[in-house]
């Protein structure tokens, strides 16, 4: 993948802002030796060694990323385990988001000086204990905690993770380094649903989430060999230049994009394998065959995404546009097997895009406070797949799934729309890698 070209941040101040704005740079809403710190301050080891600790880094943000849609694919198992409807199922994808978005601001204002190495750890761990409890969960209720201890994990590592990878990188690699943790995001979001599916279906699902753990386990193992110690801030990360991030009028629309995008996708993909396994003559095999290409082609969407040269809210915009299209169209290839494999692979395409164009769109806007930056997008990331999780669980329990890809599609086009007007205004759309952006002080 291309990894964003973002150039790199020291302390020195943004460059002045233009006389119409209000310059109020971020970083000094934030205590000294904070956020910046956190991108200046590399630890003094060898190049290897490093780029061995990036790559855990990209490894746990997979296998996180991997156990929150892991349940996807393999919901109607669950549902019909526990003895719960497919909409009350859907709770499996939606507690974790909704952990994870609250969390998230939480824990990078209240961390302070915790050693980065340890919060990693501990957040890696925390997903072994999770999966590990999923297996042998007697109960809907136990199954939803062990959930819950998945938000925790999420929220812990997208807090702080993809700003450590700028921290081991030296200056002019902090844009590959950046691209590695992106590059797990991005794999682990295309491919848990297919992989959970394609394990439970050969091996029950409790072997899927039992193999979540092992991976799970195997990356803890390689963190603390390679990882350093990585103080944090001198002082915590203040909620005020959290809120400070959401009140920049650009970041502000990528906020309502990703909100509008991502309840749209998470209230269809919820139900993704619902409706393959409705078309006539589709098999286990073929089912897990056509999840699996529907996460392969995601990472192919995903390099695709990173080698096209346009902004970032026209190459977004563009992308949500086309998948509202195909959404609207999956209810009519329900009696085309062909035309309906074809379609959830154009989605699978398009989808595998989404992460590395929302997290790049936002890193450009934010490069003075990494983690302010992480915790804002992951807040309204997770909470946008609890939403969708909910609006799909309610709209099935009253509709069908033709309403479900009804109403994604509409949210789809929302998106699109709100990117390629609002977006591509003056002073609001970065051609990529341009950085400056006024901040104004928050009321």
């Amino acid at each position: 993948m291309c990894p964003p070209r973002i150039r790199h941040v020291t302390d020195s101040p943004p460059r002045s802002a233009p006389a119409h704005s209000v310059s109020f740079p971020l970083h000094e809403l934030l205590p000294p030796g904070g956020a910046m710190s956190e991108v200046d301050d590399r630890p003094a080891t060898r190049p290897r060694t490093r780029w061995a600790a990036i790559a855990s880094l990209g490894a746990g943000a997979f296998v996180i990323v991997a156990a929150e849609f892991l349940p996807v694919g393999i919901l109607p198992e669950l549902a019909k385990h526990f003895g719960v409807s497919l909409g009350a199922a859907s709770a499996v994808v939606l507690v974790p988001g909704l952990v994870a978005g609250v969390s998230a601001p939480l824990i990078v204002a209240l961390v302070r000086n915790l050693d980065r190495r340890l919060l990693v750890l501990a957040t890696t761990a925390l997903l072994v204990a999770s999966n590990l409890l999923t297996t042998v969960a007697p109960d809907f209720g136990v199954l939803l905690v062990a959930r819950v201890l998945v938000g925790l994990s999420l929220g812990g590592f997208w807090a702080v993770g993809p700003s450590l990878g700028v921290r081991l990188a030296a200056p002019e690699k902090s844009g590959v380094a950046t691209s590695v943790v992106l590059a797990g995001i991005s794999a682990g979001t295309v491919l848990g649903l297919p992989l959970g599916q394609l394990v439970s279906a050969s091996s029950g699902w409790q072997s899927a989430f039992l193999g979540a753990a092992v991976a799970a386990a195997a990356v803890l193992i390689l963190q603390a060999i390679t990882l350093p110690s990585l103080r944090g801030a001198s002082a915590a990360v203040p909620l005020r230049a959290i809120a400070a991030v959401v009140a920049r009028p650009r970041s502000r629309i990528v906020l309502i994009v990703t909100v509008l995008a991502i309840t749209g996708q998470l209230m269809a993909s919820t139900y993704v394998s619902a409706y393959l396994g409705a078309i006539h003559g589709s098999s286990t095999s073929l089912l897990s065959a056509l999840l699996l290409t529907y996460g392969i082609v995601g990472l192919a969407g995903n390099l695709i995404a990173g080698r096209i040269r346009l902004s970032f809210p026209v190459l977004f915009g563009s992308a949500a546009f086309a998948l509202s299209v195909v959404l609207a169209l999956l209810p009519f290839a329900e009696s085309s097997p062909v035309a309906a494999i074809v379609l959830v692979i154009a989605w699978g395409l398009l989808w595998g895009a989404y992460p590395f164009m929302l997290q790049s769109w936002t890193i450009s806007l934010v490069p003075d406070a990494p983690e302010a930056g992480s915790a804002v997008l992951v807040t309204f990331l997770q909470l946008s797949i609890a939403l969708g999780s909910a609006v799909g669980g309610f709209v099935i329990s009253f509709g069908d799934l033709n309403a479900v890809f009804f109403g994604a599609a509409v949210l789809q086009l929302a998106a699109a729309t709100t990117a390629l007007t609002l977006g591509r205004r003056k002073n609001a759309s970065p051609i990529r890698g341009t950085l400056e952006e006024p901040v104004a002080p928050p009321a």
